[in-house]
C-alpha cells in the first residue's frame, strides 16, 4: 500500500495520452492542442498580421484605442480566444514600435510590468486598462493619476517618465514575441 500511495494509478485518459514508448497509445490531448491554436490566434492578433480576421477584430472591437482586457467583448469565437489572454501575456513580451497594442500598466514592455515595478505609483492610477499609446497621447497627464501623489509615487513617476522618453516611436506595429 505504501507503493500505491507514492505512485497512484493514472486515469485512463492519462494512459491513453502517454507516448507509445511509455506504454500509452500516443493520443494527443485535444484541450492542449486547442489552447495552442488559440494562443497562436492571439499572437497573430497582437502582431496585427495582415489577415482578414485580424483586421476585422481590430476594427470591430478596438478601433477606439482600447485593448482586450476581459472575456466579455466580441463574438463567441473571439471570447474563446480571450480566455487565454492571461496565459498569452504571461509568455509574451512586447517590443514597442507604435505603442498601440500594449497596456500601460499590465503588460511586460521594456524590462518590467509597470504595475509590479512601480506599485506605489500604480496605486494612484485612475484607469488600469489604459493602453500605452493612449497614456502617451493624453494631453494632461494629471488625469491619469489620482492627485496629490506621495513622494515615493512621485519618484517612481519620474523614473517611469524617463523610461518612456527612451522608447522608440515608429509607424511599424508593436512586435509581440
Amino acid at each position: 500500500s505504501d507503493i500505491n500511495a507514492r505512485n497512484p494509478p493514472k486515469a485512463a485518459w492519462e494512459l491513453v495520452s502517454l507516448p507509445k514508448k511509455e506504454g500509452g497509445l500516443g493520443v494527443l490531448n485535444l484541450q492542449t492542442q486547442n489552447d495552442a491554436l488559440l494562443l497562436k490566434n492571439l499572437h497573430k492578433f497582437f502582431n496585427r498580421l495582415d489577415i482578414p480576421w485580424v483586421h476585422l477584430v481590430w476594427e470591430s472591437y478596438y478601433n477606439d484605442g482600447s485593448l482586450p482586457t476581459d472575456h466579455n467583448k466580441g463574438s463567441f469565437w473571439w471570447r474563446d480566444n480571450l480566455k487565454l489572454l492571461t496565459s498569452f501575456k504571461g509568455m509574451a513580451r512586447v517590443n514597442i514600435c507604435d505603442w498601440a497594442s500594449c497596456l500601460f500598466w499590465e503588460d511586460l514592455w521594456g524590462d518590467h510590468v509597470p504595475k509590479l515595478h512601480f506599485p506605489e505609483l500604480f496605486s494612484f492610477a485612475k484607469d488600469i486598462n489604459i493602453s500605452l499609446k493612449n497614456a502617451r497621447d493624453t494631453a494632461d497627464h494629471a488625469i491619469l493619476l489620482q492627485l496629490p501623489l506621495l513622494q515615493t509615487a512621485l519618484d517612481q513617476l519620474n523614473v517611469l517618465a524617463q523610461h518612456l522618453v527612451s522608447l522608440p516611436n515608429s509607424d511599424d506595429p508593436d512586435c509581440w514575441t
